[in-house]
């Protein structure tokens, strides 16, 4: 049996659980999204919420989440609600923090399962640019198959791998490296899709590659599901598409403009389902920002186990699908190492 790589170490197959394969613990946007004047600095009110939901990136501390943000509370509430594993695919340059994930983990009791590679190219440091790919990729299968520095807490995905609109060439080198470590390692890649005709671009470098099809997952492919032609064509390819807004609380601007209501996501995923796609779908959060924690008037962790089970209820879903959705899909991607 093939095992998961979490933060505590390797757990067997039937060990993962219920997941949520795409969420934040300990992330950081300053960098790219630097202050521009103290207002940015003002604490999070209520009276700020819908101005922040506007624009997530306008307030500092929303796009900043330390120890201080309370998350072993938050996903307690979560492993109540009965998730057993969550994916944390913060990478290096926005934030990831190993050691912390442990202690979140331990507290909770919750698997966590860290991320490796790098974000999107106005995310990269300066080193990152000039690196090149296979020295990435050396980096990326170190910290699968050994751990982060001299940590000792392995990584047990790639990801997520980020590509902007458009994408940008460092973007893309990345993701050549993240094939090459997927295919020495054998682990799972997340790609990050600013929007989802961005696939294009990632099946592209596939087409020259070649990734181990069945353990891709292209996220945020519900940024738009007026056209579901490039999400089809993924899933047919093998590659798994992912729902991750579900409980989102920012408003439809910007990047966001064609997101869908989640009983929308909900009538897409039950569609493809019985039209044989149910093993190629998944669904998260991804929190990502404090207005999105319970703390801050956001849904949390906890969202899709308490309120999603009803909503399919309400629009006559079989229940039973969220445990393909939520235990059987991600098990197959997670479970990737002997060793």
């Amino acid at each position: 049996m093939k095992n998961a790589v979490t933060v505590n170490g390797l757990i067997p197959a039937d060990q993962i659980g219920r997941t949520l394969p795409h969420e934040h613990l300990f992330a950081t946007m300053t960098y790219a999204y630097p202050a521009a004047d103290e207002e940015a600095y003002r604490p999070i009110t209520i009276d700020r919420l819908g101005e922040i939901r506007a624009d997530l990136m306008t307030n500092a501390n929303n796009i900043h989440l330390d120890s201080s943000c309370g998350q072993g509370l938050e996903l307690r509430k979560a492993a109540e609600a009965g998730i057993d594993t969550l994916v944390e695919l913060t990478t290096e340059a926005i934030g990831r923090n190993p050691e912390r994930m442990v202690e979140v983990s331990r507290y909770t009791g919750v698997n966590v399962i860290s991320g490796t590679g790098w974000y999107l190219r106005h995310h990269q440091r300066p080193w990152t640019i000039e690196a090149k790919r296979e020295e990435l990729a050396e980096i990326m299968i170190r910290e699968l198959t050994v751990g982060i520095g001299d940590t000792g807490i392995r990584t047990g995905v790639i990801g997520e791998i980020g590509l902007f609109e458009p994408a940008h060439p460092d973007e893309l080198k990345v993701l050549e490296a993240a094939v090459l470590a997927q295919q020495a390692t054998g682990a799972p890649l997340w790609v990050h899709l600013m929007n989802v005709p961005i696939a294009a671009d990632a099946l592209a470098v596939f087409e020259e590659y070649e990734p181990i099809w069945d353990r891709v997952a292209f996220c945020h492919m519900d940024f738009d599901i007026r056209d579901l032609t490039w999400h089809e064509r993924a899933m047919e390819r093998g590659i798994t598409v992912e729902f991750d807004f579900f409980g989102s609380v920012w408003l439809p601007v910007d990047h966001y403009i064609h997101c869908p209501t989640d009983p929308q996501r909900l009538a897409v995923l039950a569609d493809w389902s019985e039209r044989g796609y149910a093993d190629r779908l998944l669904i998260s959060h991804d929190v990502c920002s404090r207005v999105q924690f319970t703390s801050h008037g956001g849904y949390g962790y906890a969202y899709i186990p308490t309120v999603v089970p009803r909503l399919m209820e309400q629009m006559g879903i079989d229940r039973a699908l969220l445990d393909r959705w939520m235990i059987d899909n991600p098990r197959r991607l997670l479970a990737w190492a002997d060793s």
